[in-house]
């Protein structure tokens, strides 16, 4: 790697200076590089050079001290159980983030003020080596950047994306990735609508600015039926919210703050925001994150019940049922669908109360409704399924019903 001879020579000066065994690993636990070997060494330190992996107990045992969010050094304690001495963590971060961390070896009693100063200063100084991209190259990269994210993610990815893209964005090499997909969304969300030419431009010119200012934003690209956000996870705080702003107000006339969530999917055209679960920058597992989001955006346009921005881990049944195929021909709604011109009515008043777990009160809330008015419909949506709405497998049945329903329109659109 193009830093490897400048990050050696910082780290064993270092070692020297301070007379223990110092290693530099990325945040996922992946060794980037390691000074000799000293008389300090830990079981933790050999398997670690041995495999060029930190251990997954190891890192969770060093992340449950803070060293994600820290900005100082960070005494993480021994670990007997896992054959690890005390350690001092300095993290390596830049313009917020964290790019990596500089450990030196048994160093809870040792290290003296000075010592750990010389240790922040080498931390500082081997930033800009893990991150060399000059701030004023920052527009022209972040368009590199959004071409090859959308490269990535495309049918066919040429073999070199990933290469190409730790080149122009340094921070993604080692590190877990969040991605966020922007789904523009059709009045009364009734499912995703593609982008008009004016929110299309707005929001090509309204990502980047609004989000470079988050440490984890890496970049993004603007596509007919939804956008792409890329992201380091660990970094992204706010930025899943910072975004739902953006796309709200890009989807909006000009000048105008767009619609705000109470109003999303009613007056007229807004967007959602999905996010994939976090996931290790490869090839394979980006595509995965991407899927993730799609579908968690599309299904928030399709369903008013699902809040925006919303995370794949929180689609609830939605996840069972994206891989249970069709629905049945026969899903025990068809009394309703029979119920001529208040069949709409019907459907969507019980999926309402369902989505509020059979509160009575918030659902006539919800509906604008007299409770003697929804009480009539549901007495109504009763007698025509012939079931018992007390009952909670009933309950569960044609909750997922609807939702089955809904996952359809999303296929068929």
């Amino acid at each position: 790697m193009a830093y490897a001879g400048s990050l050696q020579q910082e780290l064993d000066r270092l070692a020297d200076e301070l007379g223990h065994s110092l290693s530099v690993d990325a945040p996922d636990g992946r060794l980037i590089a390691y000074s000799a070997q000293g008389a300090d060494a830990d079981q933790v330190r050999i398997a670690a050079i041995l495999s060029r992996q930190v251990d997954p107990a190891v890192l969770e045992w060093e992340l449950r001290h803070g060293i994600a969010e820290a900005t100082g050094p960070v005494h993480v304690p021994a670990n007997p159980g896992l054959g690890m001495a005390a350690r001092l963590c300095v993290p390596i971060r830049r313009d917020r983030g964290c790019l990596g961390y500089l450990w030196v070896l048994d160093a809870g009693a040792v290290l003296d003020d000075a010592a750990q100063a010389a240790a922040l200063r080498a931390a500082r100084a081997m930033a800009p080596v893990l991150d060399p991209q000059p701030p004023e190259a920052a527009p022209t990269a972040r368009r590199d950047v959004g071409e090859l994210i959308r490269a990535l993610l495309g049918e066919s990815p040429p073999w070199d994306v990933p290469d190409r893209l730790v080149a122009a964005a340094p921070s993604l090499l080692g590190a877990r990735i969040r991605v966020y997909a922007v789904v523009p969304t059709a009045p009364g969300r009734g499912g995703s609508t593609p982008f008009g030419e004016g929110e299309f431009r707005r929001l090509v010119a309204a990502l980047p600015a609004g989000l470079r200012a988050y440490a984890g934003y890496v970049g993004s690209f603007v596509g007919e039926n939804h956008a792409v956000v890329l992201a380091r996870h660990g970094a992204d705080e706010g930025l899943a919210d910072a975004l739902d702003q953006i796309a709200n107000a890009a989807g909006g006339p000009a000048g105008c703050a767009g619609p705000s969530a109470s109003d999303r999917g009613r007056n007229g055209p807004a967007a959602v925001i999905g996010a994939g679960d976090p996931a290790p920058f490869t090839v394979d597992a980006a595509r995965t994150a991407h899927a993730q989001a799609l579908a968690a955006a599309e299904l928030a346009a399709l369903d008013p019940a699902l809040p925006t921005p919303l995370d794949w881990r929180d689609l609830g049944p939605y996840r069972r049922l994206l891989h249970s195929g069709p629905p049945p021909s026969d899903d025990g709604l068809t009394p309703l669908d029979r119920a001529g011109a208040s069949a709409p009515m019907l459907l969507h008043t019980l999926e309402t109360y369902l989505d509020l777990g059979g509160d009575a009160g918030r659902t006539a809330t919800r509906l604008h409704l007299h409770r003697t008015s929804l009480y009539y419909r549901l007495g109504r949506i009763t007698e025509l399924l012939g079931a018992d709405l007390t009952d909670g497998l009933v309950r569960l049945d044609l909750h997922l019903a609807l939702k089955h329903r809904r996952l359809a329109r999303r296929t068929l659109g």
